[in-house]
């Protein structure tokens, strides 16, 4: 496993001929557009064929720019649900997964009663949007049904939860909630379709949803198409994630384009017990979801064969890697019309990390999640993990995927300014796919790895690579000394393999440069 400049340059220029910016088909999302796919949509159904979106399936070569509000719900007890005496076991996996997998159904469930397009489920959030009707005079329309869909899918949970498995599941909601302008596109492949939303709006929605007090946290934006009094404040961000809308009761019940739209406790009900007995079919307990381990490498992974009753678990490298700056980039774009340019440098971009860690160093991409990509590594054997080998590995890759970044700010208009955030960290981690069933349901891999290898990336800058301490702790020497409290700086494939290749230095009190296979034991 090693990275090339030679192979990775032919992969970039060959990705950028099949999405070159003059030939991106760029849309407006109009009426025009939305009778035209319910026309789509109806044909198919009468062929047998199931609704879709209304942003769904869009080609590499296309764009489509849009208004719309977009919804990030936060599950707040969903890291609690991982740990079972303080470790992570099979026992506490299985727990999260069904959590997990009913929460997704009930979110489902509730976004089809607000024509609410869900964008995405990672972990614990999910990603919905509103976009009709389309036009900026319908403004306060969508952001009322906006609102209406948050309430109903934080009711749906709590109530779903408070039902099944005497409260179980149960988790308190946050939901973050910012509209503006946004283009969509897909850049997934054929049976791993990734619809994406680039702009301000999807990662400010985001920001709102982080936060230790559930509730609704709505922008100013929000605010000003609702017609309600906007926050004043020198921080606006804080401001808005410590202000959550008022619940029905008080004043904000007054707002009646709001109140119109939400849904009674009865469709609440009717709701958590549709997601429920799909549950109950789909898991029914714990127990239906079986693991085996995954004989490395992990590229060889079938996501299409995965299922509650057919997982993966074992110890592996958890790697994201977040493209910095791009939410500026894209904000620049939409207001410059170089709409083309950004969504072709995208589809190479991400295309090219794909590569980099799943054919030059045996990775599993999991998914896209905007410009972030979220991969998984691991060496060893089909009875264990070699912990060392995996970190090592994860590192070379991270190393490989750096260097990639930066051909492509050669080889692309307009990035220079960009850089790249990477974390990992290691971990015992379940592989699966859950909630509805056929295409539209997700890859899914959770874990206290997964979580920090996360969260390190998040805390990283463009030119940073942080190594989780687990990780630090079965690196060898050679590893352990790139990275300065567990953060290096600019590290590319060609300073990974330089500095690998020298004589390590032993400093006191270091441990031995190997560590021992990895077998986690935990049942």
């Amino acid at each position: 496993m090693s990275w090339s400049r030679q192979t990775s340059l032919q992969r970039i220029r060959s990705f950028r001929a099949t999405a070159p910016a003059a030939t991106i088909n760029l849309r407006n999302f109009d009426q025009g557009f939305v009778v035209a796919r319910h026309a789509a949509n109806q044909t198919k159904m009468k062929h047998g064929g199931k609704s879709e979106p209304l942003i769904f399936d869009v080609p590499p070569d296309a764009a489509i720019l849009l208004d719309g509000v977009h919804v990030y719900i936060q599950m707040l007890d969903f890291g609690d649900a991982m740990i079972e005496r303080e470790r992570e076991t099979e026992a506490s996996h299985r727990r999260v997964l069904s959590m997990l997998h009913l929460n997704y159904t009930a979110c489902d469930q509730v976004a089809e009663e607000f024509e609410a397009q869900r964008v995405d489920f990672h972990g614990s959030r999910m990603h919905a949007v509103i976009i009709s009707p389309p036009g900026a005079e319908n403004a306060k329309e969508r952001a009322a049904r906006a609102l209406a869909f948050a309430d109903a899918a934080k009711r749906a949970i709590e109530e779903v939860g408070r039902t099944t498995e005497n409260g179980r599941y149960s988790t308190r909601i946050r939901v973050g909630v910012d509209s503006g302008s946004a283009v969509a596109v897909n850049s997934g492949s054929k049976d791993e379709r990734e619809p994406l939303f680039l702009g301000a709006p999807a990662n400010y929605a985001a920001k709102l949803a982080e936060g230790d007090e559930d509730g609704i946290f709505m922008s100013n934006q929000v605010r000003r198409d609702l017609g309600v009094q906007e926050i004043v404040s020198h921080d606006i961000l804080y401001s808005e994630r410590h202000t959550a809308a008022p619940t029905v009761g008080t004043g904000f019940a007054t707002n009646l384009s709001y109140l119109a739209k939400r849904l009674s406790d009865a469709d609440i009900t009717k709701a958590a017990m549709s997601a429920k007995s799909r549950f109950v079919l789909d898991v029914g307990t714990d127990a239906s979801f079986s693991f085996h381990r995954h004989t490395p490498p992990l590229k060889s992974i079938d996501f299409s064969l995965l299922m509650p009753s057919n997982s993966i678990r074992m110890g592996l490298v958890s790697i994201f890697g977040d493209v910095d700056g791009f939410t500026k980039y894209v904000d620049e774009c939409i207001a410059q019309g170089r709409i083309g340019e950004m969504v072709s440098n995208l589809h190479v971009i991400r295309s090219e990390l794909a590569a980099t860690l799943s054919d030059d160093f045996d990775g599993r991409k999991v998914r896209f999640i905007g410009d972030c990509v979220h991969g998984l590594l691991a060496a060893g054997t089909a009875f264990e993990t070699d912990a060392s080998a995996s970190v090592v590995a994860a590192v070379k890759a991270a190393g490989g995927i750096r260097s990639s970044f930066e051909l492509c700010k050669q080889e692309l208009d307009g990035i220079g300014g960009l850089g790249i955030a990477i974390g990992l960290e290691f971990g015992e981690t379940p592989i699966t796919r859950i909630g509805i069933r056929g295409d539209r349901s997700v890859r899914c891999s959770v874990s206290r790895a997964v979580s920090k290898s996360e969260e390190l990336q998040r805390d990283c800058t463009g030119e940073q690579t942080a190594l989780g301490p687990t990780a630090l702790g079965h690196a060898p020497i050679g590893v352990r000394s790139l990275f300065e409290d567990g953060v290096a700086w600019n590290l590319d494939a060609s300073s990974v393999v330089e500095h690998l290749s020298a004589p390590p230095t032993v400093k006191s009190g270091d441990v031995s440069a190997t560590a021992a296979p990895y077998s986690s034991g935990e049942r």
